[in-house]
């Protein structure tokens, strides 16, 4: 690994998102919509919020991103009022309902509008410097991934230290139990803490677990989302999860969800957020 440089752009530009589709650049786009919290804070991270005029009710991050027009849920937005605001650009996530990206795409003929759809740490900073190339903020974009290389580096090598991997689960959702699988963001920073994932298939991504499964893979760790309505409490009294590691040890924990779940900038805060859960005793 190294970190990235790259030279400044000019428009006219001719990129790939990441449905493989080629979009022309002929200007810098100054009316942007974002259809996700995660580009969201990528856009004001590389510095063109001022040029963001609609964002979903999820949108909660940075605090500037309160103050724009919202233009409703992720799967559920409000196709007239995105149109409505004459968008230039519209950056969305290949997860987004494709009837309604369809939808947006015939009755926005003048629009251009990018997908992402990243699968790991990787793919999120590569996302970064492509929407940093749309916008000419190449610059911006570089010093993001440059910082989430580093923390990235920083982290794998204190795990070089680590001789075991502890077994890990990562609980989104209660009543039933959901996890997350190695190819979700989740299991890409597990991974890369050098922690093992008890869920061990790609697929579903997000897989509904029974308690039999949880014991018979005895975690070492648990760590619950903050948004799942699990508490530290309702696990350590659980009348068959005491018998775990995790809980005989009281290694469970909660984490900021947003961290983990959304793949901008803040996903370096996310891996750093776990490996200090694993291995307190480590110092990055």
């Amino acid at each position: 690994m190294f970190i990235f440089s790259i030279s400044s752009s000019r428009v006219p530009i001719n990129l790939k998102d990441d449905l493989g589709r080629t979009i022309l650049i002929t200007k810098y786009p100054e009316r942007i919509i974002s259809l996700s919290p995660s580009s969201t804070e990528i856009l004001f991270a590389i510095g063109v919020g001022d040029k963001v005029i609609g964002v979903t009710d999820y949108c909660n991050y940075p605090k500037e991103a309160l103050t724009k027009e919202k233009v409703g849920g992720f799967s559920n937005p409000n196709v007239e009022k995105i149109i409505s605001l004459k968008p230039d650009l519209v950056v969305l996530y290949k997860s987004f309902p494709k009837e309604i990206f369809n939808q947006l795409e015939k009755n926005l003929p003048n629009t251009q509008f990018i997908v992402l759809d990243p699968k790991t740490y990787e793919d999120v900073m590569k996302n970064i410097l492509l929407l940093g190339k749309v916008f000419g903020k190449e610059e911006n974009a570089r010093k993001i991934y440059n910082t989430m290389l580093q923390e990235w580096l920083t982290v794998q090598k204190q795990t070089v230290k680590i001789k075991k991997s502890p077994k890990v689960l990562f609980l989104l959702w209660n009543d039933p139990f959901i996890s997350a699988s190695p190819g979700t963001f989740i299991g890409d920073l597990l991974k890369k803490v050098k922690a093992k994932n008890i869920v061990e298939n790609l697929e579903p991504e997000y897989p509904v677990l029974s308690v039999e499964y949880i014991l018979s893979k005895d975690p070492d760790f648990i760590i619950i989302g903050e948004m799942s309505g699990i508490s530290i409490e309702s696990i350590l009294k659980h009348p068959l999860l005491k018998d775990t590691n995790a809980v005989k040890n009281k290694r469970v924990y909660t984490i900021n969800d947003d961290l983990v779940f959304r793949p901008g900038p803040r996903l370096s805060e996310g891996l750093k957020a776990i490996f200090q859960i694993i291995y307190k005793n480590l110092s990055l």
